[in-house]
């Protein structure tokens, strides 16, 4: 009897392994299932960027950036290397050649955006007046995603024993001195997407966590770049260490990530592009921050909306710059981004101050900084005070604390009312009100 049970029991599992093979085998030969398939990224570092360390030399009225799916880059590699020098495979390399046959475009460098799951391929084009005409042309080409030019964008240039403290107006005014005692941004993570960093700063030190270069090698450059730099201190400067100042969550973590590179001699000649901030922000994703502070500001680019929009869905922060004349503008134009202006400079808009700002400068220097960059770096911290009491909080219900707490005037937000807002959410035991 025992044995019959065992043989039929066989039986059975032999029959039902065949049927699921079937199925299988239905499902490759029909074209419903195999769309469901996602091949794996290949890896980021694929092939060497030859746009990578000239942008000085202004290569973006020249570039194309085209996007394509995944599985189109597999169907074209065949999951293969595509190295800038060296044998292509050959669909991809078909593809590449017909480019330039039809268009006259010099492939310069190609990578992926994990965070969004696609593919980029930068072109070079031979006649740049002909660019708008061969993204228009290049958008109805079979395999091809998106097309886009590559565009530019510019930087927006006591308590404790910090001898400059005294001289931190925006400190004192946003009150963020008052939430320390609760919070001091402990936790949270902030990617600085600007110039370099002096990483080795005394008052930076500490919240340096991590740096990473996207625009060349020069890593003396990166540390002795000011904007970065500033815009780091005014976020997370070290606290109670008996120099320079105190950031507005001086214990949160910065990751420097150098996107942009300076044109002149002055802390606001820094620009960046589609391509260095595509890369910067993937990597931003990929790190899960909690927050990115963009303190540059320039045209809506489809990319990197797509990449923001990303962060977003992820419950990461982002957090940008109002520029002066221009609201229509990256990424302060995408729904579900703090817009932050100067005060005074836009009505009905959350504002920190942005004038003669005193922070951090290369070589262990202080000094004073104006501009829409630094009111965002204000926000970037006292958003860090808010996630470190409450990391549940999604970038919409803070946005939503910052517009509550803000002046119905100025647009001034108020770091003490936002972090007691969020202590009465907790349910954490008040002893009174503070700021309320």
């Amino acid at each position: 009897m025992v044995l019959l049970l065992y043989v039929k029991t066989v039986r059975e599992i032999v029959i039902n392994t065949f049927k699921y093979l079937l199925v299988f085998a239905l499902c490759i030969v029909t074209s419903g299932c195999v769309s469901t398939y996602k091949p794996p990224m290949a890896p980021t570092k694929v092939v060497t960027d030859t746009t990578f360390g000239r942008y000085l030399e202004d290569l973006e009225p020249e570039l194309i950036l085209i996007t394509m799916t995944r599985e189109r880059h597999a169907l074209l590699t065949e999951m293969q290397a595509v190295p800038m020098n060296g044998t292509l495979p050959p669909l991809y390399k078909n593809f590449i050649d017909e480019m330039n046959a039809k268009y006259g475009l010099k492939r310069v460098a190609n990578w992926p955006l994990p965070a969004i799951n696609i593919y980029c391929v930068i072109f070079e084009v031979q006649d740049a007046d002909k660019r708008d005409v061969i993204v228009a042309a290049l958008e109805q080409e079979p395999g091809v995603e998106t097309a886009q030019i590559v565009q530019s964008f510019d930087v927006l240039a006591a308590e404790y024993n910090d001898p400059y403290l005294a001289l931190q107006h925006g400190l004192h005014s946003l009150k963020a001195i008052s939430s320390h005692q609760w919070t001091r941004g402990e936790g949270v993570s902030i990617a600085v997407i600007d110039t370099g960093m002096d990483n080795a700063h005394p008052d930076l030190g500490f919240s340096s966590e991590a740096t990473k270069n996207f625009v060349d090698n020069d890593e003396a450059a990166f540390r002795s770049d000011t904007h970065g730099t500033a815009v780091g201190g005014v976020i997370a400067a070290n606290a109670d260490n008996e120099t320079g100042i105190v950031g507005i969550a001086p214990d949160a973590s910065l990751l420097a990530l150098k996107a942009c590179w300076y044109t002149g001699t002055e802390p606001s000649d820094a620009r960046c592009n589609s391509l260095t901030l595509a890369k910067a922000i993937n990597y931003s994703i990929q790190q899960k921050v909690d927050i990115i502070n963009l303190s540059l500001s320039g045209p809506p680019d489809p990319v990197l909306e797509r990449l923001v929009l990303k962060a977003l869905e992820q419950d990461i922060v982002v957090v940008g710059a109002i520029p002066a004349h221009e609201e229509t503008a990256f990424p302060v134009s995408i729904e579900g981004t703090i817009a932050v202006a100067m005060p005074g400079q836009q009505k009905n808009k959350i504002s920190a101050p942005g004038r003669r700002v005193i922070s951090t400068q290369p070589n262990k220097q202080y000094d004073f900084f104006d501009g829409s960059s630094f009111s965002t770096a204000h926000i970037s911290g006292l958003v860090a005070l808010l996630r470190s009491l409450s990391p549940a909080l999604t970038p919409s219900k803070l946005l939503a604390l910052l517009e509550l707490t803000a002046d119905a005037k100025t647009g001034e937000v108020n770091a003490c009312k936002a972090v007691e807002i969020v202590r009465r959410l907790n349910n954490d035991e008040l002893v009174d009100d503070v700021c309320l």
